[in-house]
């Protein structure tokens, strides 16, 4: 399912559906946690896909600027990480200050500020971030 929408995606902006990004993809979407580029590499090089760096951001870059992949630039770490953007909704993350585990929050308490902001500064909120840190249970 995710292949055919992603395919129009792709092609509605003059560009294919080439087998790297394909496998970018797959990778992200069994994947549920976010990925740094880097991670990426790795996981398709154990998947003997034949890829190199470059290519990799290159391909996140691609599907980032279309719109079905999100970049997340968290505080602590120093490194960008990617996740599908496809059927998910807004969500924030926390990450484990040891291990560097990272797990979706499924919500956002930032409604109403976000409401609150607007009011006040005639500003129309498009996006936003929150970040968490701690300790997950296995490093505690």
């Amino acid at each position: 399912m995710l292949e055919a929408t992603t395919g129009q995606g792709l092609r509605a902006t003059g560009r294919r559906m080439t087998r790297t990004r394909k496998a970018v993809l797959a990778l992200l979407e069994r994947t549920h946690q976010p990925l740094s580029a880097s991670e990426i590499f790795s996981q398709l090089q154990e998947a003997d896909v034949a890829i190199d760096l470059v290519t990799v951001y290159r391909t996140v870059n691609v599907l980032k600027e279309i719109g079905l992949v999100v970049q997340l630039d968290l505080h602590q770490e120093g490194q960008s990480r990617y996740e599908l953007k496809e059927g998910r909704k807004h969500h924030h993350h926390i990450r484990c200050q040891i291990c560097g585990k990272i797990v979706d929050l499924l919500l956002c308490p930032l409604k109403k500020l976000t409401k609150l902001i607007e009011a006040r500064t005639q500003f129309i909120v498009g996006d936003h971030t929150l970040e968490f840190s701690g300790l997950c249970p296995q490093c505690q």
